[in-house]
This record gives structure tokens, sequence and C-alpha cells, in this order.
């Protein structure tokens, strides 16, 4: 695997902390951003999970093969039989192989190499997200130490 680094991740922030006034205006922001950096560091961790694991997902494409097959054969036998429970049985079992056919449509279009591309652009996207919360939490953080101190 190589992980091809463009351009160096340099994060330029500047906040307007010397606008808040009270310590409660602090305290309430800083709530705020802390529920807010703990999701997205779950969301982060979700991403890594799924990155992680890619390659020991099994390939939803073998199996929509299958599934399409067992579609194609049943569908000309059921076609064939004379109205009655046996009938109606397969018919059950072969919507439950369209519905599973059309799941696994979804599947697989989200489990390709673009597919795992994005979701790196994901995990990138919200690890910058964690850095400019982070940046701000530090930011208001030190504003209410002025206000505090009676700046």
């Amino acid at each position: 695997m190589h992980n091809y680094l463009f351009f160096p991740f340099i994060v330029f922030m500047t906040f307007s902390v010397n606008r808040l006034t009270t310590v409660v205006q602090c305290d309430t922001l800083l709530t705020a951003k802390q529920r807010e950096r703990t999701g997205l560091a779950n969301r982060l961790s979700n991403i890594q999970f799924q990155i992680t694991n890619w390659d020991e997902t099994a390939d939803p494409a073998a199996e929509l093969a299958t599934t399409q097959s067992l579609i194609t054969g049943l569908t000309p036998i059921i076609d064939a039989m004379a109205d009655g429970d046996d009938k109606r049985r397969n018919q059950n079992i072969l919507n439950r192989y369209e519905t599973r056919a059309n799941n696994l449509i979804g599947k697989v279009e989200n489990h390709g190499v673009l597919a795992l591309l994005e979701k790196e652009q994901d995990r990138d996207t919200v690890t910058g997200d964690i850095a400019v919360v982070d940046a701000l939490i530090a930011a208001v953080t030190i504003r209410r130490a002025e206000i505090l101190a009676g700046g």
C-alpha cells in the first residue's frame, strides 16, 4: 500500500475568540464543540475500522453473480409450474433472491476501489475537521482563562 501525499497538511485557523466576553459564552461554546469533537472522533473510528477491514470483507460481486444465477434458473421453473402451494413457495424463494440481489447491487457499488478511495478521503476530511475543532477549543479555553484573569 502506498500513501501519496500531494501537499503538506497545514491548517491555518484564526478565530474571533476576542469577541467572547463572558465565561458563560466560553463554557457554552466549549460544551458544544467538545460534543462535536466526540461525534467526529466516533465517525473517524468507524471510517478507520472500515478501511482497515476493507480487504477482509467478502466480495459482494461474487455473491451477486451466484444470486443472479439462481434467479435466472428458478424463474422459468416457476413459470412452468401449475398454480398451487409449490408454486407459491418457490415464488417466495424467488422474491427473496431478487431482494437479496437488489441489496447486493448496492454493496457492489460501495465496495470497489473508487469506494475505498472515497472512504479514505472521508477519513482525511474528518481528521482535518477534528484538527479545526481542537484548535477552536484551545483558543476558547485560552480566552476563557483571559476572561477569568480579568482580561
